[in-house]
């Protein structure tokens, strides 16, 4: 059996499959999109439920960062979108108050102070300094890896939009696609 395997039968051991559901949520919560594919392809449960009875779908769109593409995920995975929590709402429900809140109150975009004007990354004398040190410690082909996972996380942070209104839109118009009506 291989490592992956080990790691995947893991995943659903009811042993270890609480700390996966976890980690899961963490990343639903955040919006990425991508983790929660990969994390979904270790066999955890996309229907499986957090504080409240709230499943991955719920969680995304009550959150600071709902995000279109995670929800994809999540339906692509199994996610069952007439779920709903303790309160008796879905995720299309959470969805679509909070679409409401959101078209009520005039939005201001705003851009991160991280950005220069042709939003490019620009690192404060605090992250500088914190790189160059890495510099020093890592040797030269780890340093490399090192500094192009640390920048592209650090362009997506930059980049990060809080309850954007455009990905809340998508999102209801996927989970009524989706069947999340009840």
């Amino acid at each position: 059996m291989s490592g992956m395997d080990d790691f995947r039968s893991m995943a659903r051991d009811p042993k270890h499959r609480r700390r996966f559901e976890k980690l899961l949520y963490l990343a639903v919560q955040r919006g990425d999109a991508d983790l929660v594919a990969e994390r979904l392809s270790w066999g955890i449960d996309p229907n499986c439920t957090f504080a409240k009875s709230r499943t991955p779908l719920i969680a995304n769109v009550r959150g600071s960062c709902p995000s279109a593409p995670t929800i994809r995920a999540l339906l692509q995975h199994g996610a069952d979108p007439s779920l709903m929590d303790k309160s008796g709402l879905t995720a299309l429900d959470y969805a679509r108050r909070k679409l409401a809140r959101l078209q009520a109150r005039p939005r201001r975009r705003r851009k991160s102070p991280s950005l220069d004007e042709n939003n490019q990354l620009q690192l404060s004398p605090a992250e500088q300094g914190e790189m160059d040190k890495m510099r020093a410690e890592l040797p030269g082909e780890d340093y490399r890896d090192f500094f192009r996972i640390w920048w592209k996380e650090r362009m997506r942070a930059a980049r990060w939009v809080f309850n954007d209104p455009e990905q809340v839109e998508k999102i209801v118009k996927m989970l009524e696609a989706a069947g999340g009506e009840r």
